[in-house]
C-alpha cells in the first residue's frame, strides 16, 4: 500500500468517526485572511496546512513537453503565413488576357513566285479582320512557319536561304532576331514542319531533314540562344510534328522505327535539352507516310487526350497512354482543338466535281463535338495539303489557306484567311501566305520595322 493510499484510508476514518474532535474554531478565520491576503495561490489551499509528513507532492508538466507544443505551434503559425502568400500573389498576379474577336492578332508566311515556286517569303503580322497589316521581316530567303510563344512577346520561324535552313526567334515588332540553329536543306521543301515552343517558352523543338532524303529528326534548342540544338530522341526513331503537352511533362510526336514502321509516340519530357528520349508507342498508324502526314498528333487544352490521324483516313482521340480510343470524324485529316475543348476543326477532302483547277487537295473546313457528333461544314474551298485549320484563342474564328479564285492568281487563288466558326460573314482573305499562329494571349506589339519594299495588301 502506498503512502497516498494510507493517507486516504485515514481521512476517511477521522471523517466518518462521530467521536473525532472538530476542528479549529479559529481554522475558517484563518483561511479567510490568507485568502484576502497576496501570496502565492497555494497558500489559500488547506493542504498547506496538513503536515508535510502527510503530503502527496503532485507531478508537474515536464518542460519538454511544454516545448514541443509550443514548437508545433510555430510551425502551424509559419504554414498558415505561408499559404497566405502564395495565395495572395495567385491572386493578384495578372490574368492572360484572351485576345477577341477583330481584334485578335495572327501572324502568317508570305508566298512570291510564279504558281507558289517560293521564290521568296517574309513574315507578317495582322488583325482578324484584315486591318493592320504589318511586314516583320525581309530578305532573299524564304521565310516561314511563324510561331507565336505561349506569352505573345515573341515569333519563332524558319529560314531558307543558299542550302540552310535556320530556326530564329524575334520579337512581336521584328526586332531582336536571333538564330537558334541552321543545318543543311538542300531544298524549302525539306526544310519545313512545324515549331513546338515549350509550355515555359523556354525551348523549342524542330524537325529537320538536313539530307532531303525524307528521313527525319527532331531536335530541341533553348531560346535564348545560350546553347546548341541537341537531338531529341533516342537512336533508331525518326519524329515528326510534335506537340508539347500543356503542363510541359510529355511530347507526343509521330514516329518511325527501325523497320519503317509509323506510330504515335509520346515521351517523358524529362530534361529534354539532354536529348535521347525514349518513347513509347501508343498507336500503331499503318498506312502513314512520315513524309507527308494529314495533320499531326495534338494534346487536348487539358492534357488529358491526343488527336491523332489514323492510317484508315480518320481522326482518332485517344489517351495518352493508348487507352480509349474513338473514331470523331472519317475520311477526315489536318485536326485541330478548340481552345475550350469542346470540339475539333479537321479537313474533308470535296467530290472531284469540285476540284479546284483539278488539285485533288481541294477540301472545305468542318467542325465536330468532341465526343464525335454534331458534325457540319464550314463553305469556303480550302488547300487541304496545307497545315490544320487554326482556331482563334476565342474560339469564335478559324485561319487557314483559302482558295479565293482570282483572274491570272500566280499563287492558284490560296491566301491565307479567316472564316468564322458559326458560318457568319465576313470571310477575310489576308494575303498570298502559308502557314502562320494566332498570339495567344494580349501583349504589347510595338510599331514593325519599314522596308523599302512595300507590304503586300490584303
Amino acid at each position: 500500500m502506498t503512502q497516498r493510499d494510507d493517507l486516504d484510508r485515514l481521512l476517511s476514518t477521522w471523517l466518518d468517526d462521530p467521536f473525532t474532535p472538530p476542528a479549529p474554531q479559529y481554522l475558517g478565520r484563518v483561511l479567510e485572511r490568507t485568502r484576502q491576503t497576496r501570496q502565492r495561490p497555494a497558500w489559500a489551499s488547506l493542504e498547506r496546512w496538513i503536515p508535510m509528513a502527510d503530503k502527496v507532492l503532485q507531478p508537474t508538466t515536464a518542460p519538454p513537453l511544454r516545448a514541443a507544443w509550443l514548437v508545433i505551434i510555430a510551425l502551424l503559425l509559419v504554414a498558415l503565413a505561408t499559404a497566405v502568400v502564395v495565395v495572395g500573389s495567385r491572386l493578384l498576379a495578372p490574368t492572360p488576357v484572351i485576345p477577341q474577336g477583330d481584334a485578335a492578332v495572327f501572324a502568317f508566311s508570305s508566298i512570291t513566285g510564279d504558281s507558289r515556286g517560293q521564290a521568296g517569303g517574309d513574315i507578317f503580322i495582322s488583325r482578324a479582320d484584315g486591318t493592320d497589316l504589318r511586314q516583320l521581316t525581309s530578305g532573299p530567303g524564304i521565310e516561314s512557319t511563324p510561331t507565336w510563344s505561349p506569352d505573345g512577346t515573341r515569333i519563332a520561324y524558319r529560314v531558307w536561304e543558299g542550302g540552310n535552313d535556320s530556326v530564329v526567334v524575334m520579337d512581336a515588332d521584328g526586332g531582336n532576331s536571333t538564330t537558334l540553329d541552321t543545318t543543311p536543306a538542300s531544298g524549302f521543301h525539306c526544310a519545313r514542319g512545324n515549331l513546338t515552343w515549350s509550355p515555359d517558352g523556354t525551348n523549342l523543338i524542330f524537325q529537320t531533314s538536313p539530307v532531303c532524303d525524307m528521313t527525319f529528326d527532331l531536335f530541341i534548342v533553348p531560346t535564348d540562344g545560350s546553347s546548341a540544338a541537341t537531338r531529341l530522341l533516342a537512336p533508331g526513331l525518326e519524329g515528326r510534328s510534335s506537340d508539347w503537352s500543356p503542363d510541359g511533362n510529355q511530347i507526343a510526336f509521330v514516329g518511325r522505327d527501325a523497320t519503317g514502321s509509323v506510330g504515335q509516340y509520346v515521351a517523358d519530357a524529362g530534361d529534354a535539352l539532354g536529348g535521347g528520349l525514349e518513347a513509347r508507342e501508343i498507336l500503331a498508324l499503318d498506312g502513314i507516310d512520315l513524309a507527308n502526314i494529314p495533320g499531326g498528333s495534338r494534346w487536348s487544352p487539358d492534357g488529358t487526350e491526343l488527336t491523332v490521324v489514323s492510317g484508315t483516313g480518320g481522326i482518332v482521340v485517344v489517351k495518352p497512354d493508348g487507352s480509349e480510343p474513338r473514331v470523331v470524324a472519317e475520311e477526315a485529316f489536318n485536326p485541330a482543338w478548340s481552345p475550350d475543348g469542346k470540339r475539333i476543326a479537321f479537313h474533308r477532302t470535296v467530290e472531284p466535281s469540285e476540284y479546284f483547277k483539278g488539285a485533288p487537295c481541294t477540301a472545305r473546313m468542318w467542325v465536330v463535338d468532341a465526343d464525335g457528333t454534331n458534325e457540319r461544314r464550314l463553305d469556303p474551298l480550302v488547300d487541304g495539303c496545307s497545315p490544320s485549320p487554326v482556331w482563334s484563342p476565342d474560339g469564335t474564328r478559324l485561319a487557314g489557306a483559302l482558295i479565293v479564285p482570282t483572274a491570272d492568281d500566280p499563287n492558284l487563288g490560296i491566301h491565307y484567311g479567316v472564316v468564322m466558326v458559326d458560318g457568319s460573314d465576313p470571310q477575310v482573305a489576308l494575303q498570298d501566305g502559308g502557314a502562320g499562329s494566332w498570339q495567344p494571349v494580349v501583349a504589347p506589339i510595338p510599331p514593325a520595322p519599314s522596308f523599302e519594299a512595300a507590304a503586300p495588301s490584303p
